[in-house]
């Protein structure tokens, strides 16, 4: 048989579509396993055998109408994917630009950004995206130097990995205000030459001024380059996503993603999945304002549900905030890149606000002081299931994840972290932190919350090789790992109750969306080093294929 599914289905499942023939895996307790699955009118009809889920869409009303059937052929069927944490118009922003993540040297990277430059003459900027420095000859940034033999009368400008780390060429820092700047702006850092003068590169707020000195592209080329992003997206299974957005120039984006949202809101006929918004901002009436536009319409899939607050950086910028310095930086320890009494008064305008309030936070410092503020925020004002979030929480020790659980917080976690990171962790933080560097088996075991994430365009979107992460962990603290239905559950299950959606989705059950994905194979049931390689072959958001290999 052909890798085309069997069926004759329309896009949409109006009349009633049956699965049968293969493993449905339901991620529901009460009735874990089916045979078959019958959905209409972007619900699920039913779940059990064939003959049942025929039943069960003759009494929903399909009447005469044909059903239109699916032979799965042995094929699996799974909750649609849930990706509780990514950054879209970002996602769209690094489609567009050179990528860096596979150069080796500084001299490559200058090849790859003389191509572009060449490529794009008429473009008022050159940027290059994805460098990781760590697996650079030289381990660093490219100084200003080296960034002006690449390009003189234009800002050139490089993005680390992470997205919290940037450098620029002299047209770049100036344009920025940077190359004058005697001192480190608030939350930021320069790195500077002998002479004190600004060297390049940029790290975290100061990153964000560098990139907001970058002009944006068009409206046209976003919306082209939104149609193939997302429908990657698509045939990675996604079929709901926390979309994080900013409202003014404070976020990775910097001023230039300041109108992000309202930027989102015109792509929005371009987006096949359900989306959840986290919104960034220096106060919260963007958020609160959020939830009278079309970013809140329930009805269609969308909600405004979060405000996100930076704590501290990452562990590839040396800027997440830490107990003790980084071993491979011995004087250097992060910091927070807001101050304590600002984050709190933030989080608790959110609170305030009824909002999900989610915090980002990497360095065990940083997730200290956030639990120490959460420990203060609901003492005062206590609600019951608020569901509070640390995005990240990167790094905690058992006695720090033993009071996010007494609080009743939540983790979105990005597992293909591990992925980018695993061959310089242990360098950077020691052997005995490293116990404790996504602490994936720690947080079931203390029975957190945990919703998985890509962090996207920082991390791929491909959710099967996150899952496949959390149960092999490539190799990097084994004992951190999960069992494969812990960590379909984290895409899927718990991901739908980390944004308050369960009695939505996250499970095959009779009466929630019909958001599920079609695999070539069951990824519970093969060895953990093949699930990365099962293909999607087919998405289905509310009942509409949005991805199908046969189409």
């Amino acid at each position: 048989m052909s890798d085309d599914l069997r069926t004759n289905a329309t896009a949409t499942d109006a009349a009633g579509v049956l699965y049968r023939g293969g493993d449905v895996v339901t991620m529901d307790a009460a009735h874990p396993h089916a045979t078959a699955l019958a959905t209409r009118a972007g619900r699920i009809v039913a779940v059990g055998t064939a003959d049942a889920c025929r039943d069960a869409l003759a009494l929903d009303g399909a009447g005469e109408r044909a059903v239109e059937e699916v032979d799965l052929a042995g094929r699996c069927i799974v909750p649609g994917f849930i990706d509780t944490h990514l950054h879209p118009v970002g996602l769209l922003y690094f489609d567009l630009h050179a990528d860096l993540s596979r150069v080796g040297s500084i001299a490559e990277m200058q090849g790859v950004l003389r191509a572009a430059a060449a490529a794009h003459p008429d473009d008022p900027c050159v940027v290059g995206l994805r460098l990781q420095d760590e697996s650079l000859a030289e381990r660093r940034l490219p100084t200003r130097d080296e960034l002006d033999a690449v390009c003189g009368d234009r800002p050139v400008v490089v993005l680390e990995h992470d997205g919290h780390s940037a450098a620029g060429n002299s047209v770049a820092l100036a344009a920025a205000g940077l190359d004058g700047m005697a001192s480190d702006p608030p939350g930021g850092r320069l790195a500077r030459d002998a002479s004190g003068r600004p060297s390049g590169a940029a790290f975290e707020s100061a990153a964000q001024l560098l990139l907001g000195a970058a002009p944006s592209p068009s409206l046209e080329r976003f919306r082209d380059t939104a149609r193939t992003t997302f429908a990657r997206m698509s045939a990675h299974g996604i079929t709901s996503a926390g979309v994080v957005l900013q409202t003014d120039h404070e976020g990775p984006g910097g001023a230039g993603a300041a109108l992000e949202s309202l930027g989102f809101l015109m792509l929005l006929d371009e987006v096949p999945f359900a989306t959840y918004a986290i919104l960034i901002g220096r106060t919260v009436e963007a958020a609160v304002a959020a939830r009278a536009s079309a970013l809140h319409d329930p009805a269609a899939g969308r909600r405004v549900g979060g405000f996100k607050i930076f704590a501290d950086g990452t562990f590839g910028s040396c800027t997440a905030c830490m107990r003790d310095p980084f071993c491979d930086r011995p004087g250097e320890r992060g910091f927070l890149t807001l101050p304590e009494d600002e984050i709190y008064a933030r989080m608790r305008a959110a609170h305030d606000a009824r909002l999900q309030v989610c915090v980002h936070a990497i360095g065990d410092a940083a997730v200290e002081r956030c639990v120490d503020l959460y420990e203060r925020l609901l003492a005062e004002a206590p609600r019951d299931d608020h569901r509070h979030r640390i995005e990240h929480a990167s790094i905690a020790d058992p006695a720090l994840i033993e009071r996010i659980a007494r609080l009743g917080l939540a983790v979105s976690t990005q597992p293909l972290f591990i992925h980018s990171e695993k061959t310089w962790l242990e360098r950077r933080l020691g052997a005995e932190r490293a116990r404790h560097v996504y602490p994936l088996r720690a947080f079931a075991d203390a029975g957190v919350l945990v919703g998985g994430a890509s962090d996207a365009p920082v991390e791929s979107t491909d959710v099967l090789h996150a899952i496949a992460c959390c149960v092999t962990r490539e190799g990097f603290v084994p004992s951190q790992a999960l069992t494969a239905h812990e960590a379909l559950a984290l895409f899927t299950r718990d991901a739908a109750r980390v944004q308050f959606e369960e009695h939505e989705k996250g499970t095959l059950t009779a009466g929630k969306r019909a958001d599920l994905v079609v695999l070539e194979a069951n990824p519970l049931a093969v060895a953990p080093h093949e699930i990365a390689a099962i293909r999607v072959l087919r998405t289905v958001v509310a009942g509409r294929v949005v991805h199908d290999v046969g189409r």
